[in-house]
């Protein structure tokens, strides 16, 4: 197995695609100072997945991109090849004959790793390349710093390289992940016994209480079987209740059909009686009212004809004469106006008299419904509300505001004007704890100043001006502001407010009233004076009238005593027709009183016979609504027999018949439960859940301790692979260092050993003992510069030997060495060329002559490398490697 090729792209000065060809041998590269040749060692480290920028001479990642030059912008990705031959079948899991191994990088972003393109993990890809030798540590790949490290390093940093060369590192690694795993299974093995140890400690107590719940179980059953049973008992007995209650429904029916049928009938009897009755009644108040009219009748004719005699005895007297009365026509006309003006003037002052008193009247009912408003006190809080219900005098109450100030007072008041006023704090603090106790919420009290004092504190203001005052102030549209607090606040259509305005509508039109009521009264004396007036007038008219009148001419006197008499003669005769309908009349009254007083009595009796009719038809109502009551009762206890039935389930009814017996035995049984406590009903299920759970625990904790044991025996047989291979590695090392020496120091010495670890508990470490020939050497600090960088070539060879790599690239290491042993270097590359692929960076031409092909690095203005390749001997012509 060796590396065929390295294609390189983006990478540090190689911008541009570049593969380089290589072959098992040696290949030499070579190149001035600052020409990029050692980029290419750069990229093998980096492709091997290397994460230390420090390794590839860079400060952080992105260094590692082409930076640009000359014309060329800074590439954006890089990527690293390397190609292995696989034709032995070193990886024996990857089934092809070629191998690729590569890695990108993207400007600020992470980084790719692939095998055969295949995108794998960074650890994949170590462990992959650590099968071929080419670990972590790198010891196939070996620049100046590296060679003089190896000497230069403590026994534990060589014993690292051992390690690597004997392929540990993978074994390591798996060592410390088992260790790692096994901790953790420890760990878990730890809490699944504590987990099992608290299921353990539940199942007891979930166990009795599962006995507990069966026991109680079981009760239940039973006695939901008693209960079923005396679910039938009821059942039945109900039935034959309701036959029997039917029964008597049924009677209690017919009788009240037959008391209701009588009924009707003698209702029927009483409304034609009462309609007789009325008729009779009828005819005989007509009779006796035909009777008084009669009488009447014969009384207003006696007495006009005694009016008629007189007035015919004042005719037949009445001589005709002048009279001496000085009234004259003037005289009556005048008192007419007079009665009639008067009687005007009484009218008017009667109206006058009524509309004030129905003005008084509406303001006075008004004012009663205002009086009503401010008694509710609608709106206050329910603690001022009730305490001025119980008697305490509101802060309100108290005020006397001037019209148009209301809101002005409510905006200085705030809150405060539905304080209650006490006479000191002690009786202020009663009133507060009274409320609270009775749940009526916030109050305030007022006990130091008067609810006059306080409105005072704050003067009215125009609205315009109320920003510019000194003082807490207020406008009489009920704005305030405070200009010491900041405080502004509106209190305009507050509950306290509006019963102001009452208040102040109250007063106004309780004086209006009163105003009214004072004008009606003396609208009623002028009235009672006005009809006093008239009456007066009136009376003069009246006795002024008849004697005006007194002039008749005697003809017509002669006629008025001829028609006085006919008059008199006329009531005569209708005096005598009304003595003749008398006795008619008469016996018709009294033959109707027979009739009412006989169909009266028919009336008692059938009223009598109604009461009892009444009463025995309410007794079968009664019989009827008691027997449908016991009936719906019974109806009802059916119900719930039938649901306690029912809610039995499946439960097979217990044996036995008397109810009272079973009825005992369910009491006994729920004693028995109740001795038994609370029970838990889901014990059972829990207990089983959790006798389920501590299966499983002890299952999982089972399969946590055998793989407990297995990783112990995994890591056992690690440690025993890493020791075995350790040993077999260092043995075959030591054994090509002492060969190896021998070449590099003719004459001298060298050899291996394992020195104790300086830490307890840590790894023995690899001591390098060198001796020139000729020098007697205790320490490799008193060692050369040529004799420390060839004993570590001699290590590093050693290495080689005992651990074949794919390839090894040495960057330089010969350049502290002198002609003679570049010689025995290059002597080693050939000895061993046939068992490796060597690639060499290098100045000295003593190497070059080592060479199979040789690659040129030469670099442009631009900063691009370029590389050229030679096959010596064979080939002179030189050949572009560049692509």
């Amino acid at each position: 197995m060796h590396l065929r090729s390295l294609r390189i792209r983006g990478f540090k000065s190689f911008p541009e695609p570049l593969e380089i060809t290589l072959e098992p041998g040696v290949a030499v590269i070579v190149g001035p100072n600052g020409s990029g040749k050692s980029n290419i060692a750069d990229a093998v480290v980096w492709a091997a997945g290397s994460l230390t920028p420090s390794e590839l001479r860079a400060e952080k990642p992105d260094d590692v991109l082409f930076a640009g030059g000359g014309d060329l912008k800074p590439a954006e990705h890089c990527e690293v090849e390397l190609v292995f031959d696989n034709e032995d079948d070193v990886w024996p899991d990857l089934d092809f004959s070629e191998v690729s191994v590569a890695r990108r990088l993207v400007r600020g972003a992470e980084g790719q790793y692939l095998v055969n393109r295949a995108s794998v993990r960074r650890t994949d890809l170590v462990e992959l390349l650590a099968d071929v030798g080419l670990g972590s540590a790198m010891h196939s790949i070996v620049g100046q710093g590296k060679v003089e490290q190896v000497l230069a390093s403590k026994p534990e940093d060589r014993r690292a390289f051992v390690e690597e060369a004997a392929g540990l590192g993978k074994f390591k690694r798996r060592r410390h992940r088992a260790e790692l795993k096994l901790a953790r299974v420890a760990l878990q093995v730890e809490r699944a016994h504590d987990v099992e140890e608290e299921v353990r400690k539940r199942l007891r107590p979930l166990a009795l209480q599962a006995t507990a719940a069966e026991r109680a179980e079981k009760i239940a059953l039973e006695i939901a079987s008693l209960r079923a049973r005396i679910a039938q008992l009821d059942l039945a007995d109900s039935a034959d209740r309701r036959l029997e209650e039917e029964g008597r429904r049924d009677a209690a029916a017919l009788a009240r059909r037959g008391a209701q049928s009588r009924l009707e009938g003698l209702l029927a009897d009483r409304a034609r009686a009462e309609d007789e009755l009325s008729d009779a009644a009828g005819r005989r108040e007509a009779a006796v009212a035909a009777l008084y009219r009669l009488q009447g009748g014969s009384e207003r004719l006696g007495l006009r004809g005694e009016a008629a005699a007189a007035l015919l005895e004042r005719f037949r007297s009445e001589v005709p004469a002048e009279s001496g009365d000085p009234a004259g026509p003037d005289d009556a006309t005048r008192l007419e106006l007079e009665a009639a003006r008067a009687a005007e003037a009484a009218r008017v002052a009667e109206r006058e008299r009524v509309e004030l008193a129905e003005r008084a009247a509406l303001v006075r009912e008004r004012g009663r419904a205002l009086e009503q408003a401010l008694a509710e006190q609608e709106g206050l809080p329910p603690a001022a509300r009730a305490l001025a219900e119980q008697g305490a005098r509101l802060a309100l109450a108290s005020l006397e505001v001037q019209p148009g100030m209301e809101r002005a007072v409510a905006a200085a008041l705030r809150s405060r004007a539905s304080a209650v006023l006490a006479a000191n704090p002690a009786v202020g603090l009663a009133l507060l704890q009274r409320a609270s106790a009775a749940g009526l919420g916030s109050l305030t009290v007022l006990t130091g100043s008067t609810p006059q004092d306080l409105v005072g504190e704050f003067p009215v203001v125009a609205l315009d001006a109320l920003l510019d005052v000194r003082v807490p102030s207020v406008t009489a549209e009920g704005f305030g502001y405070d200009p010491t607090r900041g405080e502004l606040w509106f209190a305009g259509e507050t509950a306290e407010a509006v019963l102001l305005e009452l208040q102040a509508r109250l007063r106004v039109l309780s004086g209006e009233a009163s105003e009214l009521e004072e004008r009606a009264a003396a609208a009623t004396g002028a009235a009672a004076t006005a009809r006093e007036a008239a009456r007066v007038a009136e009376m003069a008219y009246g006795h002024a009238a008849p004697r005006l009148g007194a002039r008749i001419d005697p003809r017509a006197l002669g006629r008025l005593v001829e028609c006085a008499e006919a008059l008199i003669a006329g009531i005569e005769a209708a005096r005598r027709v009304a003595e003749r309908l008398d006795a008619p009349l008469r016996a018709r009254v009294d033959s109707g009183a027979l009739r009412a007083g006989e169909l009266g009595d028919e009336l008692r009796r059938l009223g009598a016979a109604e009461v009892g009719l009444r009463q025995e038809l309410e007794e079968a109502s009664e019989r009827l609504t008691s027997a449908e009551v016991e009936i719906a009762r019974i109806d009802a206890e059916t119900g719930d027999a039938s649901r306690r039935l029912e809610a039995a389930g499946e439960v097979g009814p217990a044996e036995g018949d008397d109810r009272d017996e079973l009825a005992v035995r369910v009491e006994r049984l729920e004693v028995r439960r109740a001795t038994l406590g609370q029970v838990n009903p889901l014990a059972r299920e829990e207990y089983e859940a959790e006798k389920e759970r501590l299966a499983d625990l002890t299952m999982q904790r089972e399969d946590l301790e055998r793989s407990l044991d297995e990783l112990e025996k995994l890591r056992a047989e690690l440690a025993e692979t890493v020791e075995r291979r350790f040993a077999e590695t260092f043995a075959a090392v030591a054994d090509h260092f002492e060969d190896v020496a021998s070449t590099l120091f003719p004459g001298g010495e060298g050899r291996l050993r394992l020195v104790a670890a300086d830490e307890d508990g840590g790894e023995p470490g690899v001591e390098v003992e060198l001796r020139p020939a000729g020098k007697r050497i205790t320490r490799l600090s008193l060692l050369s510069g040529g004799e420390k960088a060839l004993g570590a070539i001699s290590f590093l060879f050693a290495l080689f030997l005992a651990r074949p790599c794919a390839f090894y690239l040495l960057d330089e290491v010969e350049a502290a060495l002198d002609d003679t042993n570049i010689a025995r270097f290059v002597e080693l590359l050939r000895r061993y060329s046939d068992r490796a692929q060597f690639v060499v960076v290098t100045h000295q031409k003593r190497t070059m002559e080592a060479a199979d092909i040789l690659y040129g690095v030469t670099m442009g203005p631009d900063g691009v490398s370029q590389v050229v390749s030679r096959r010596l001997p064979r080939h002179d012509q030189p050949v572009a490697a560049t692509a």
